[in-house]
């Protein structure tokens, strides 16, 4: 399973999010974001995530 960290700003975003969309948030990590590695196919185009050039391994997500 990947690793990750979150920064300070991503944290207080979570936290600013109203209960509903803090849960919608919670279902398209653990629906979507997750199994995708698991498989072995590409994330979802719907996801935004791209890999970091000239660094194997790293994503990152708008």
């Amino acid at each position: 399973m990947p690793a990750f960290e979150t920064c300070p700003r991503f944290t207080t975003d979570v936290q600013h999010l109203t209960p509903a969309k803090r849960r919608r948030f919670r279902r398209v990590v653990l629906d979507a974001f997750v199994p995708d590695p698991r498989t072995g196919r590409q994330f979802r185009p719907g996801l935004r995530i791209k890999g970091v050039r000239r660094t194997p391994g790293v994503y990152e997500l708008t």
